[in-house]
């Protein structure tokens, strides 16, 4: 079974009298150890995948998996418990991760206390983590002491005081010089082999995305191709005009009942779909505004009832 599993997830937000759907019908998995990196512009889905997967917002549809457990079945305290203890979270605005009047120490020991451990030992396993992200001279200082990149460094170590499994990274070196934003890179490439840790981040840097395992895109709320190293991403059509789809887009549409065609500005878009597909297409056109306003549509009957009055008379 795989790590994370989301299957058709779809999650829709209403502003004022309208649906905006922020993730259509998602089909993703990542495995255990993985670093996998979604790329996309601001307002394709990224931060609202990452939401889901936290357990800071739920799905308006589908299926949600993470190492064997339904996020969908977790409420109140089980859920805040998964929160604290089964996931971490590295934001891009260091100010969220991080207290501004709490040392270093301090800030990577309050999960820990929220957690109910013991005072010496989440003391020692602070001073651990902020050794492992190299801030072992600087445990004494408050964020404002620190620069942008070991402010990072710091957060990165708050979000693993609880022994996460999985980390989740949104636009983690967007605040970052290049230079700082390598560093946080390789850190996390070392981290994950130190802890044993599953990481999903957010970027839309292909040269931070490059350190990934995989790399995924997200746009308009849609998976779309996969960048994964070593794949053989280029298609090729035949004599016959026939186009030849490399063996891991192939391994993606084998078991669709049938593959949807989307033509879009930037391209051709080839969409497994299955019955679930349609539940949630279904689900979609019930929920997002159609084309035409209501308001638009009356006016239209309107002007045809005054016409056959006109035409009457």
């Amino acid at each position: 079974m795989s790590y994370i599993s989301c299957k058709q997830i779809v999650k829709v937000y209403r502003v004022g009298d309208h649906e905006l759907v922020a993730l259509r019908g998602i089909d993703f998995e990542m495995e255990k150890g993985e670093i996998v990196a979604i790329i996309g512009p601001s307002g394709a889905g990224k931060s609202s995948l990452l939401n889901l997967l936290g357990g800071l917002d739920i799905p308006t549809a589908g299926k949600l998996i993470v190492d064997g457990q339904s996020l969908l079945e977790l409420k109140g305290k089980r859920l805040a418990d998964y929160r604290l203890r089964r996931v971490g979270f590295l934001w891009q605005q260091v100010e969220r991760n991080l207290l501004a009047h709490r040392s270093a120490l301090r800030n990577v020991a309050l999960p820990m206390m929220l957690a109910g451990m013991a005072w010496r030992e989440r003391r020692q396993r602070a001073h651990d983590l902020l050794e492992a992200v190299g801030l072992e001279d600087h445990m004494a200082k408050t964020p404002a002491q620190l620069s942008i990149g070991q402010q990072q460094r710091v957060g990165i170590a708050v979000a693993l005081a609880n022994q996460p499994g999985l980390l989740l990274a949104d636009e983690p070196t967007g605040a970052l010089d290049r230079a700082s934003a390598a560093q946080v890179i390789a850190l996390l490439r070392q981290l994950r082999e130190q802890f044993g840790l599953t990481i999903l981040m957010a970027t839309h840097d292909m040269q931070v995305a490059a350190h990934a395992d995989r790399i995924l895109t997200l746009r308009d709320g849609a998976l779309g191709q996969d960048f994964s190293h070593g794949d053989d991403s280029n298609s090729q059509v035949d004599a016959e005009g026939r186009l030849l789809l490399p063996d891991a887009v192939r391994s993606h549409l084998t078991e669709a009942q049938r593959i949807a065609i989307e033509i879009r500005p930037e391209g051709v878009l080839l969409r497994p779909e299955t019955e679930e597909s349609d539940d949630a297409g279904a689900l979609l056109h019930d929920l997002v505004p159609q084309d035409a306003a209501p308001q638009r549509r009356r006016w239209r009957i309107f002007r045809r009832q005054r016409s056959n009055a006109v035409s009457k008379s």
